[in-house]
């Protein structure tokens, strides 16, 4: 058995996967999900997401065997990390490598193994995405185009992963400095949602990755041009209340603490609607309809944005007949939140909403209307639009992330119905949406 030499870059390429904080972790289902992918696409028993440290691979997911680590002396992954192509061996028994490796004469049986290297951004190979067979096995282009791609999102997702760990670290850091000047300010909050599933169960190779590349450099694109601002607003005036503080009067620190509270409160909307938008597009197969009555859904989905409306003195009401509908009880519930939260938002205070809904034929007709300020015709046209920038500022200085009106669009189309909006300025604005009557 030939040991795999180290790489030049052994010490730096073990402290940047230091840096990720994902060894020894819990298994997590977006990884889960792309070896999945991977083990029923290419037709292998078992795959694996490996990670290569000091002195063993240990396995984030791990398809197929019931095991989260193996030796590094013994580990074929050893090898396949000094290569920046896919590492293929279609029979290891002719391998003179691998021929008397315990993994091949051992229970474990192994003779086939591609594996392609999990290349951070700044060019450390820290582990593979691999591919493993009982048996002789040769692996196509398509299967070998699979194997580089979904190691590329291998690494996005731990890009991902460690972004949020950062976002929360610097959160905590942020609360600190605040809450030791003025015990009074509430402490921030920003909560980490699980991102998304990246299974996709039943569809064809190329479409299937051609979804999840699109779904990833949409996701990234909001990212890079959203989250920037809050961020530089959030470290700006912190910085500046840390070097300050002794020189500020009690006022200064109060309205410095606010605009703190207002950009953190921005990014929280900013990143919950990521997430909810990131999880719709890996979950759009998951969808789960039942038979739901019309009445209750919108009187619960009132019920949590009570108070919401009652700080700025807006009435909400509904006039909705006896009617049900068929569709998923969560989408819709967010669709309708989502809808009125708006209305909220750009209604003064004093103002009105109501919620109707009608039956057109075999769909059930929905409507949200208000008093509000309305919508200029130039930002209604890309209303739904998940690649134009729309949001306006509310009535009350409330700032918009632009991705509740695309997601709204998405989940009602998922539902086969349709979402469409009316409005004059300083009159007030209707948005109408269709779903299925149950049978």
């Amino acid at each position: 058995m030939k040991i795999a030499p180290l790489p030049k870059d052994e010490e730096e390429r073990l402290e940047r996967l230091r840096e990720y904080n994902i060894l020894d972790t819990a298994q997590e289902a977006s990884f889960d999900s792309i070896t999945r992918i991977i083990s029923k696409s290419i037709g292998v028993p078992i795959s694996l997401v490996s990670l290569v440290d000091e002195k063993r691979q240990w396995f984030k997911s791990h398809f197929g065997i019931n095991v989260r680590e193996t030796p590094r002396d013994m580990a074929i992954c050893a090898h396949a990390i000094h290569s920046e192509d896919i590492m293929v061996v279609e029979n290891t028994l002719e391998d003179e490598r691998f021929f008397d490796n315990p993994l091949v004469t051992g229970p474990k049986n192994i003779r086939f193994y591609a594996g392609a290297p999990l290349i951070t951004p700044d060019g450390f190979k820290i582990g593979t995405l691999c591919a493993i067979d009982r048996k002789p096995h040769k692996l196509n282009d398509d299967h070998k185009l699979l194997l580089r791609d979904l190691a590329d999102i291998v690494i996005d997702e731990m890009e991902l992963r460690k972004a949020r760990q950062d976002v929360l670290k610097n959160n905590e850091t942020l609360n600190k400095k605040i809450s030791e000047l003025m015990d009074t300010q509430a402490r921030l909050e920003i909560q980490g949602k699980e991102l998304v599933k990246l299974a996709e169960k039943e569809a064809q190779l190329k479409s299937a990755l051609s979804q999840e590349i699109a779904i990833k450099d949409r996701f990234f694109s909001i990212i890079a041009h959203d989250l920037k601002s809050p961020f530089n607003a959030l470290l700006g005036f912190s910085e500046f209340l840390a070097k300050r503080a002794d020189k500020l009067t009690a006022k200064d620190i109060m309205e410095y603490a606010s605009m703190i509270n207002l950009s953190s409160k921005t990014l929280y909307e900013l990143l919950e609607n990521l997430l909810e938008w990131g999880r719709f597009q890996m979950e759009k197969g998951d969808m789960h309809s039942e038979h739901l009555n019309l009445p209750d859904i919108v009187k619960e989905s009132m019920h949590v944005l009570k108070s919401l409306a009652a700080n700025k003195n807006v009435s909400l009401s509904s006039q909705v007949p006896d009617l049900t509908v068929d569709a998923d009880r969560n989408m819709i519930l967010l669709v309708i939140r989502n809808l009125i939260t708006n209305a909220i938002k750009f209604t003064p205070e004093g103002g009105a909403i109501e919620v109707k809904a009608e039956r057109t034929g075999e769909m059930v007709e929905i409507s949200i209307s208000d008093t509000g300020v309305g919508i200029a015709p130039h930002i209604m046209v890309d209303s739904f639009a998940i690649d134009k920038k729309t949001t306006t500022l509310g009535t009350d200085g409330e700032i918009g992330t632009g991705l509740g009106l695309p997601l709204c669009k998405e989940m009602i189309e998922l539902h086969k119905g349709h979402i469409r909006v009316e409005s004059e300025q300083e009159k007030g604005t209707t948005f109408r949406f269709t779903l299925p009557e149950a049978a």
